[in-house]
C-alpha cells in the first residue's frame, strides 16, 4: 500500500525540521554556573549585551550548590562560576578547580578597583594565590524603620550606638515597644543575632579586632567580643523595648518583623537587619514612603559596614572566558541592570559607574557601601569566613542562648563557644 500525500508531506516536514534544528543549534561559547538569585533575569540581559559585543553566545546555568557541583563534577562544561562566599572560592582554588585571578585580570586592575579586605579573603593562605574576582556586594549594617512612626518620634538622627540605646530607653514603654527583633529561622536560628555581633565588633573596635576574630586569633571570651555581646544586650534587654520581649525573639519567624513594622496597630518602629529585609516588606509598601533605613550608628567607625557578596572564578583561561570576566568586573558593567527602577545590583568594583542607577534604595545602599570600600572599612560577614562548624553552628547557637538567658550567663556562653575553636 502506497504512502498518501499527507503522510509524505508529514515525513518531509519532520525531516526538514530536524535538519534545520541541527544546523541552527549552536551550543554556548561560554557557560556560567552559579546560584539562583533575585533579578537573575536582569543579569541575563546584561549577558546578552556582552554576547552581542563580543560576538559569542553566553549561557547562565543556576545550581542549588555551585561549589559542591564543581567539586563533584570536575569534567563539567562550565567556564566561569559565580560563588556566593569567599571561603568557597579559596576552597575551589586550593583544589585546582578555580584558576588564579592573575590568569585573567591584571594585578594592577584588582588593586585599583577592589578593597584590600576583599582581595585578602579570596587569597589562599596555603599558596598566597588570589582566586576570586569580586562581582557584587550587599550591606548588612542597617536599621530599617516605618516612616510614619519614625516621623512621629521626631525623626531622630543618632551619632552613636549609645545615643540610639538611650533614645530607646527614653521612648519605650509597656504598650509602646520600639523594636521588632524576631530572629527565628528554623535550624538556622541565630544567624541574624550573629550579624548583630559582627556589626558591633566592627563598629566599636574596628577592622583589626574584627579580622583577628574571624580568623579565630581572638577568642570569644576576649574583652572585645564579650563586651560586644553585652553591647547588644544594652539594646535588646531594655525593659519594654522589644515587641513581645526577648523570649519571643528566638521563637517567632524573622520575616514577621517587616510586616509588624508597618502594622499601625503596634508601635514597633525599628528593626536591625541587613539588605535581606527588603525582600519581606509587603508588596504594596514603597521604600522612601512607607519604610526606609539608616546605617547602624557608630561614633568610633562611622563608615564601617558588614556585608555579603558574590565572587567570579575562572575555570579555564581561554580567550572568550577572559574577555567575559573582564566585562563582568569592569567599571561599565551593569548599566541596563542599574537603570531598572527596582534594581538591587551593587558592584563590588568601587570605581564602577553609577550614572544609570535610579532605584532610591539602591542609591542609598551603594553610597554607604562605596564609602566603606574606599576606606577599606567594609568587612565580609565573619560567620561565613570562619570554619563552618563554628560560623554556621556554634556561633548561631551561642547567640540564641545569649538572647534567651540574658547577660547573666555571658561567661558560660563565651567559654562554651571557645571550646569549639
Amino acid at each position: 500500500m502506497g504512502l498518501t500525500k499527507n503522510t509524505i508531506f508529514l515525513i518531509i516536514f519532520l525531516v526538514t525540521t530536524i535538519i534545520f534544528s541541527v544546523i541552527g543549534y549552536k551550543p554556548a561559547d561560554i557557560v556560567i554556573g552559579g546560584p539562583n538569585f533575585p533579578q537573575l533575569d536582569y543579569f541575563s540581559e546584561e549577558l546578552d549585551i556582552i554576547s552581542e559585543e563580543l560576538g559569542i553566545k553566553i549561557q547562565y546555568e543556576p545550581f542549588s550548590d555551585i561549589e559542591t557541583y564543581l567539586i563533584d563534577n570536575q569534567n563539567n562544561n562550565l567556564d566561569i562560576a559565580l560563588i556566593p562566599n569567599p571561603q568557597g572560592v579559596v576552597n575551589l582554588g586550593q583544589r585546582g578547580i578555580a584558576l588564579p585571578v592573575n590568569q585573567y585580570l591584571d594585578n594592577d586592575f584588582i588593586e585599583d578597583n577592589f578593597s584590600q579586605h576583599l582581595i585578602n579573603i579570596t587569597t589562599s593562605k596555603v599558596d598566597n594565590q588570589n582566586y576570586g574576582a569580586w562581582f557584587r556586594v550587599l550591606p548588612n549594617s542597617l536599621v530599617w524603620y516605618d516612616s510614619t512612626k519614625y516621623e512621629n518620634l521626631g525623626s531622630p538622627v543618632f551619632q552613636s550606638y549609645d545615643e540610639m540605646v538611650q533614645f530607646t530607653k527614653n521612648n519605650s514603654s509597656k504598650d509602646n515597644p520600639l523594636w521588632c527583633l524576631d530572629i527565628e529561622s528554623g535550624a538556622s536560628t541565630g544567624w541574624i543575632a550573629t550579624n548583630w555581633l559582627e556589626d558591633t565588633i566592627l563598629h566599636k573596635y574596628g577592622t583589626a579586632v574584627y579580622d583577628d576574630w574571624f580568623q579565630q586569633k581572638k577568642s570569644s571570651s576576649s574583652d572585645e567580643v564579650t563586651l560586644s555581646m553585652l553591647e547588644i544586650g544594652k539594646l535588646i534587654f531594655i525593659e519594654d523595648a522589644v515587641y513581645g520581649g526577648h523570649k519571643r525573639m528566638v521563637r517567632k519567624e524573622f520575616r514577621n518583623n517587616y510586616r509588624n513594622l508597618l502594622n499601625e496597630d503596634n508601635s514597633c518602629t525599628f528593626s536591625w537587619s541587613g539588605h535581606f529585609a527588603s525582600y519581606y516588606f509587603p508588596d504594596d509598601a514603597q521604600f522612601g514612603i512607607d519604610y526606609n533605613f539608616f546605617k547602624l550608628p557608630s561614633a568610633e567607625n562611622k563608615n564601617a559596614m558588614v556585608g555579603i557578596g558574590d565572587v567570579l572564578i575562572g575555570l579555564n583561561s581561554n580567550e572568550e572566558t577572559i574577555s567575559v570576566i573582564q566585562k563582568l568586573v569592569s567599571v561599565d558593567f551593569g548599566k541596563s541592570w542599574l537603570g531598572k527602577s527596582d534594581s538591587q545590583y551593587i558592584s563590588a568594583n568601587m570605581n564602577s559607574s553609577l550614572e544609570s542607577l535610579t532605584n532610591p534604595m539602591t542609591i542609598k545602599e551603594t553610597n554607604l557601601i562605596r564609602a566603606s570600600l574606599t576606606q577599606d572599612l567594609f568587612r565580609y560577614d565573619a560567620s561565613e569566613l570562619m570554619e563552618r562548624r563554628i560560623g554556621s553552628d556554634s556561633l548561631w547557637y551561642a547567640m540564641m542562648k545569649y538572647i534567651e538567658l540574658q547577660s547573666l550567663y555571658i561567661e558560660e556562653i563565651t567559654e562554651e563557644l571557645d571550646s569549639s575553636y
